[in-house]
């Protein structure tokens, strides 16, 4: 099958958290492939979470927030909303 993507994706397994509000925990996750445009975010239960959200990943001390472009059983497929992209000082 042919990978039609415009951005290549790099692999990665990298920890990450999904913040979705500041009264709830953060929801453990993990980066399975990453490009400037977007990521896999491995996760327990991606029905429960919303559309959009926050993607911290301290091993790149980056910040992302994201949109949900694709939900699997135990994966999303996310693009960076780029106007809104923060760094970790």
């Amino acid at each position: 099958m042919e990978d039609k993507r415009a951005h290549s994706r790099n692999p990665s397994f990298l920890r990450a958290e999904i913040v979705v509000g500041s009264n709830v925990p953060p929801v453990p996750a993990e980066v399975h492939d990453i490009s400037d445009k977007g990521m896999k975010l491995v996760v327990e239960k991606p029905e429960d979470l919303p559309n959009e959200f926050l993607v911290s990943i301290p091993r790149r001390r980056l910040r992302e927030f994201v949109e949900v472009v694709r939900r699997d059983s135990n994966s999303l497929g996310v693009r960076v909303q780029v106007l809104r992209r923060s760094a970790i000082a």
